[in-house]
């Protein structure tokens, strides 16, 4: 194979949110960029595809009224967006029984209301005092660090079962971790401190599924991508980075990349797969295999119109545990079309991907026809996608940390080794997981490199 040698001021891996926003803003202040993608196509953890004229968001699609980052980028290559659909009814299955009801919360038992009301607020409080910049500072960092999520949800049950399973089934879904107990609930409060309420990470109104893109999060990315030109190299999965005195040489197949900065934006644990000269300290080593992302699946259920919005039903359902946890509408702006997104969680998701693909698709629209009646069992298209599956994201939606890992190590997450440079959505603060926190970190790390661009006393740490 021949092997391009290429010269530019930094060299960025990875073409998702946070590669793309890094290379966009480093040009723009002049320097020249080329970005190395694995994939054959743009987005990372976002990839949208179009099924009967209706482009479908396979991973992250959603933005919420506060990732003011991800606005600006949109308006600035011309992206627009609309809401979600949420008129009607909701639905939670559980119990034996339908119940409809209106609003974030479902007709359960006053006292699970109540309840859940409670540990939301107790939640609120105790991340208000996590410094959302570092985390590891928090007057109880050690205390938060030293247990797991899974812990703290066995120690306050919801007296209800339904109740109980709904809440679980909504912070098992913020992680999609196999066990709870591989999270620290440090990183649980971190999240929440990162989205400022954990009302805002659960919510379609006001919250983290408030907003679409028109044409997808794909058309998004790839509007930035085509602004960036022939910098962007696809199919060109990084082997090695090497630091050589003044200059870093990144090498992958096709392309021998020699830069003064290197910007590594992919999933953590994908670093690992690259041969560092000189080697990362084991510190870092143990960071990033620690910083696994979860498992969950999305399946995209498209039709030829949003049928249940003419029964009254907003699309939006839960079901704990079932084949299908949570639906949301994921329609067009204009309701040309139908579209179903359906999700698993954690443990569930890999339960039910362990089955052949046309048993989960029969337990799927079985399921789904129980909630939204006969035409839920004749889609058009059927899409789904396992992302802890896919080699380039080993999980999504973003990577977390067992308990002692961050009060350790993570000044790391940000930290220049020499002239490597770290984004993507694990390193944000603000939006911490997100695709605005991916472009936040793309932003951070382009004025990191602007600011050391003129030190020529730059040594390898």
């Amino acid at each position: 194979m021949t092997t391009n040698a290429i010269e530019a001021d930094v060299c960025v891996v990875g073409a998702g949110f946070a590669g793309l926003t890094a290379a966009r803003r480093l040009q723009q202040a002049g320097k020249s960029v080329v970005v190395l993608e694995a994939r054959d196509r743009v987005g990372g953890r976002t990839w949208t595809e179009e099924h009967a004229g209706c482009a479908i968001d396979r991973g992250g699609a959603w933005l919420s009224p506060r990732h003011d980052a991800a606005f600006e980028l949109a308006r600035e290559v011309g992206v627009s967006t609309y809401k979600t659909y949420v008129a009607g009814r909701h639905l939670l299955v559980g119990d034996g029984r339908i119940r409809r009801y209106k609003g974030l919360i479902p007709k359960i038992s006053p006292l699970a209301v109540a309840q859940i009301g409670w540990v939301q607020l107790r939640l609120d409080q105790m991340a208000r005092q996590v410094p959302v910049e570092a985390p590891w500072r928090a007057r109880r960092a050690a205390e938060w660090d030293s247990f797991s999520v899974g812990r703290w949800l066995d120690d306050h049950r919801i007296r209800s079962k339904i109740g109980n399973d709904l809440f679980q089934m909504a912070v098992r879904g913020l992680f999609a971790a196999a066990d709870m107990s591989d999270v620290s609930f440090l990183d649980l409060l971190f999240l929440i401190r990162a989205h400022h309420r954990i009302e805002d990470l659960f919510s379609i109104e006001g919250g983290a599924q408030e907003t679409l893109i028109q044409g997808g999060m794909g058309a998004f990315a790839g509007r930035v991508a085509t602004e960036l030109g022939d910098a962007v190299q696809l199919e060109s999965p990084v082997r090695s980075v090497a630091q050589r005195g003044d200059h870093v040489v990144v090498g992958s197949m096709g392309a021998s990349v020699t830069a003064r900065f290197v910007v590594l934006a992919i999933p953590p644990v994908l670093n690992l797969e690259i041969a560092f000269d000189p080697a990362l300290p084991e510190e870092r080593r143990t960071l990033l295999r620690h910083a696994v992302a979860g498992h969950e699946t999305k399946s995209i259920l498209v039709y030829d119109q949003p049928f249940w919005r003419s029964d009254g039903l907003s699309g939006q359902s839960a079901e704990p545990g079932s084949p299908s946890e949570v639906t949301i509408d994921a329609s067009p702006a204009d309701g040309s079309a139908g579209a179903l997104a359906s999700f698993t969680f954690g443990y569930v998701a890999k339960q039910f991907d362990s089955l052949d693909r046309p048993e989960r698709r029969r337990m799927l629209l079985d399921v789904l026809s129980g909630r939204f009646g006969p035409k839920a069992a004749t889609p058009v298209h059927f899409v789904e996608t396992a992302w802890f599956t896919e080699p380039w994201s080993c999980g999504c939606s973003f990577a977390h940390l067992p308990p002692g890992i961050w009060t350790r190590f993570g000044p790391l997450l940000r930290q220049p080794y020499g002239r490597v440079h770290w984004a993507g959505t694990e390193t944000a603060t603000v939006s911490h997981g997100a695709v605005d926190g991916a472009i936040r970190s793309g932003e951070r790390v382009a004025e990191e490199i602007v600011t050391r661009s003129a030190d020529r006393a730059l040594t390898t740490t």
